[in-house]
């Protein structure tokens, strides 16, 4: 893009000449020419001089409104609907090929601006955009980087191009565009990256010296995740790495392997095949690790309105009217419809569900509202999908308590008509036999509710056999005019015998899960999480839970959520609950919240108060402070549990640098123990993280009565690729390569803290995958030999790929270069145009480019015949590469 706008820059310099004249007023009036695009008006050349061979052919400038040719940045509409945003290529509508014999369309009467410029569109566009091809059959043996005006080929399309917002609108009689949901990306675009080899790190450490004791401990821990992808096949290796070290050089170290897999797409079943050691999903039968195989449905290949559940909104309008939708007041869907019965079937799906208020506009501009009550629970599914997994393997874990038994499972959910959902599952193991059927329904405004049963058949680790049934409700229900959601209410009763596959594969019937022998940063062992411990002689009998919240408007929110789950053959329940409050004062942000938890198996119970609040440091200073972006906070917190431990902290945290990436924190504090035992004291800790190109570093300490601390952590990746090897911060599941060879150390924009390195070469760490995702370069970091012909590149990852986003950089030199033809300079306006570079001759002659070779050619012309062409031959001499810009003075000639 840079280069498409060098020419406009270029008319500056028609201002550089010493005698008076109008010229510099041309040019200005070339300047001004889109900011006028508006009125019409016609441009002199006299205002240039009155010798016209002194003038280029400036028709093109003429109409109100031109524009130069070029790429630009615009946000797509069709038929007044949002598209898409991407670099579209503009050529003036001269330049197209006349219109073929079977098409009557007059040439450049399908362009409805002033602009004079056509969007370059090919047949790969037209088909991603969604044109039904097979009803064009005039386009059918175009060139596949052929321009392709709508109105030429499609009986009343055309296309707008405001440029002032940026904005292609197109227009396509609605019977000709397919039927695809907002945000529908063709598979064809999706892009299962390059063969390559990834490693991801992550190592934290830490060094304590405990005052009460005299120990001093150590703490290392490595995970390492490694990858191979080839073509659409993705190896996964993840492991980690321990170890612990105590006064005396006491030290213990272990390795675990995580999970090894291999995985792939299988786009057209919109799913995803897997061998190797995973989990499965915990949607309809509890989760639980695995060795074997499985193939699922994707839902990340679905796009965002074809996801989760959302319900039909159906309706009709008199006109071509605007059906808007809002829900809490946030507009989340609009588009234009034609008259009689529609149906939106694409709405973004909103969990926590609330009534959909619609209103249809007519063309009059009268309106009219109606309500779509909207409560939605996890399993629901919209009508027409169905989503489905299928595992076989063997039951896996890391702890030596479980065998290893081999299993099948499979589930099924089905969209149904009237807002119902269906599904159902098994489960099939040596000693265990289970099977699942349940509906969901959307019940308009009293909410949402599932109900399924379960009935299984297992023999246990003492060799008892037991049958036995469960039954699960779901609820939610979103009551908007008081504020308050029900998000998810359930129960679950079990009878005596009912047991789950994990259940089955328990060497014993009561225990301890792990092995737990870790110490704290004082040598002192670490508890035991009570959830830990197992009794299948007091099974599970029934579970309730409850998550509500209530919104108060600008006096902030409030949430409760709570469990109690009751055992057979016992009297003691395990219990959580926890209240939270949320508000703002001013520019002060404070939260209060309260928990309550006890395990079955322990004595006491567990409460904790918390007040926290946290506040710019700019809003306590005299005078208007802009509050905008990263700054400086001020935090506190005070915090009391059921021992009498109370705390109290206050601290500062911050960002540094121009891109945010050092992130800071100080924080003092104060403790009393209560109960607990111990003294009585002061604490406090500081911390500093950093994000770069590399990879990302940290380093704290911190301090009590009894204990220092210092703690250290660095994380990194590196990808090898066909050309090389490229270091930088820990991928995610997808990742992108940026490569812009020639380009050194220029910012991606989408990473923070991420440039390209000395090659040219960059990892951006995280990208949604089949979803659009925009790479962007900051040109303006650029040295002044560097040019990129494009600034951003848009690609589609799948799952698990490494993309690659392809950058072309020019290195060279940037050259104030004065022509002349046959001894007179050339007329003004005059286009020159290089491999890298091209701008338009201001007074005299002079033509300023960048991104310039030490040698070459330029193509010249000023008009449209052949004497209006010329070739310039240059060369730049090491003494002239000194200065910036470089002044030459060259001869053009008819060749």
């Amino acid at each position: 893009m840079k280069k498409n706008h060098q020419a406009r820059n270029n008319r500056l310099w028609v201002m550089s000449r010493r005698q008076p004249s109008l010229r510099p007023l041309a040019a200005l009036i070339l300047l001004a020419l889109p900011a006028l695009s508006y009125a019409e008006m016609y441009f002199p050349p006299a205002l240039v001089s009155v010798d016209p061979d002194a003038i280029a052919d400036l028709s093109y400038l003429t109409p109100a409104g031109t524009q130069m040719p070029g790429s630009y940045e615009v946000e797509m509409y069709l038929n007044g609907n949002w598209l898409a945003a991407r670099s579209v290529r503009f050529v003036t509508v001269d330049s197209v090929p006349d219109t073929p014999r079977e098409v009557t369309a007059e040439k450049g009467k399908d362009i409805r601006d002033a602009t004079g410029l056509m969007a370059c569109l090919t047949p790969d566009d037209w088909r991603d955009i969604g044109l039904k091809m097979e009803a064009v059959p005039s386009m059918t043996g175009l060139a596949e980087d052929q321009c392709i005006s709508p109105g030429r080929y499609i009986s009343q399309a055309y296309t707008a191009f405001d440029f002032e917002k940026m904005r292609l609108d197109i227009s396509i009689p609605q019977a000709m565009v397919k039927n695809q949901p907002r945000g529908w990306i063709p598979p064809e675009r999706w892009d299962e990256g390059i063969n390559a080899l990834l490693l991801g790190y992550r190592l934290n450490g830490s060094n304590s010296h405990s005052r009460s004791t005299g120990m001093d401990s150590s703490n290392l821990y490595l995970n390492l995740d490694n990858g191979l992808n080839v073509g659409p096949w993705r190896l996964r290796d993840n492991r980690t790495w321990s170890r612990y070290t105590t006064t005396g050089g006491r030290s213990r170290s272990k390795w675990d392997r995580l999970n090894t897999y291999v995985e792939r797409a299988i786009i057209p079943l919109r799913s995803r095949l897997l061998l190797g050691e995973s989990t499965t999903d915990g949607d309809l039968f509890d989760a639980f690790s695995f060795k074997g195989a499985r193939l699922a449905t994707d839902d990340s290949m679905y796009p965002d309105t074809q996801r989760g559940f959302a319900p039909l909104v159906k309706g009709a309008a008199f006109s071509n009217a605007r059906v808007s939708i809002r829900q809490n007041g946030n507009l989340i869907y609009q588009t234009f419809v034609p008259p009689g019965a529609f149906v939106i079937d694409d709405l973004y799906p909103v969990t926590s569900g609330g009534d959909l208020n619609v209103t249809v506009t007519e063309a009059d501009g009268t309106a009219r509202t109606f309500v779509v009550p909207y409560s939605s629970v996890p399993l629901l599914q919209r009508e027409g999908r169905v989503r489905y997994s299928v595992t076989a393997g063997r039951f896996r874990s890391n702890s030596d308590r479980y065998d290893d038994p081999e299993f099948a499972q499979g589930t099924l959910q089905w969209g149904l008509p009237y807002d119902t959902t269906v599904y159902g599952g098994l489960q099939m193991a040596e000693k265990y036999h289970a099977g699942m059927v349940g509906v969901g329904v959307n019940m308009a405004s009293w909410g949402a509710l599932s109900a399924d049963f379960t009935h299984a058949s297992s023999e246990l680790a003492d060799g008892s056999s037991h049958k036995g049934q469960s039954v699960r409700f779901l609820y939610a229900r979103s009551m908007n005019s008081l504020g308050t959601t029900f998000r998810l209410a359930g129960y679950r009763y079990s009878t005596k015998g009912f047991h789950t596959l994990d259940e089955t594969a328990l060497k014993g019937m009561s225990g301890w899960l792990y092995d737990y022998d870790s110490l704290d940063a004082e040598g002192r062992p670490v508890q035991r999480p009570y959830t830990d411990y197992y009794n299948l002689y007091n099974t599970k009998k029934s579970r309730m839970q409850a998550n509500i919240s209530q919104r108060f408007g600008r006096y902030g929110s409030l949430y409760l959520t709570g469990t109690r789950q009751n055992y057979w053959n016992s009297d003691k329940t395990t219990d959580s609950l926890m209240f939270g409050y949320s508000a703002s004062l001013g520019p002060v942000n404070y939260n209060l919240s309260w928990s309550y938890s006890k395990g079955s198996s322990q004595d006491h119970s567990d409460r904790t108060a918390n007040l926290s609040f946290s506040l710019p440091l700019s809003a306590l200073l005299p005078g208007k402070q802009d509050i905008r972006g990263p700054q400086t906070r001020l935090n506190g917190n005070a915090s009391r549990n059921s021992n009498g431990r109370t705390s109290y902290t206050a601290g500062l945290s911050g960002t540094l640098l121009e891109d945010h990436n050092l992130g800071w924190n100080l924080q003092q504090g104060y403790t009393r123990q209560g109960d607990n035992g111990g003294e009585d004291g002061g604490s406090g800790n500081a911390n500093v993280d950093y994000r770069g190109t590399y990879g990302s570093a940290s380093l704290g300490y911190s301090y009590s009565q009894d204990y220092r601390q210092v703690n250290y952590g660095i994380s990194g990746g590196a990808v090898v690729h066909r050309n090389g090897l490229t270091l930088g911060q820990q991928p995610g599941t997808t990742s992108i390569l940026v490569a812009a060879p020639g380009a050194a150390g220029v910012p991606v924009s989408n990473g923070t803290g991420v440039k390209t390195d000395w090659r040219g070469y960059a990892l951006l760490p995280y990208s949604s995958e089949y979803r659009e995702t925009r790479v962007e370069l900051d040109a303006s970091s650029l040295d002044e030999q560097t040019e990129l012909e494009e600034t951003s590149v848009r690609v589609v990852p799948t799952r698990g790929a490494l993309v690659r986003a392809d950058f072309k950089a020019h290195s060279g030199v940037r050259v104030l270069m004065r022509l002349t033809y046959q001894g007179k300079p050339l007329p003004f306006g005059t286009t020159v145009s290089g491999s890298n570079s091209s701008g338009i001759t201001g007074d005299d002659g002079v033509v300023f480019l960048s991104g310039m070779e030490s040698e070459g050619e330029l193509q010249v012309q000023w008009g449209k015949g052949a004497n209006h062409k010329c070739t310039v031959r240059y060369r730049i001499t090491e003494q002239q590469m000194q200065s910036s810009p470089i002044q030459l003075s060259e001869v053009c000639v008819q060749r």
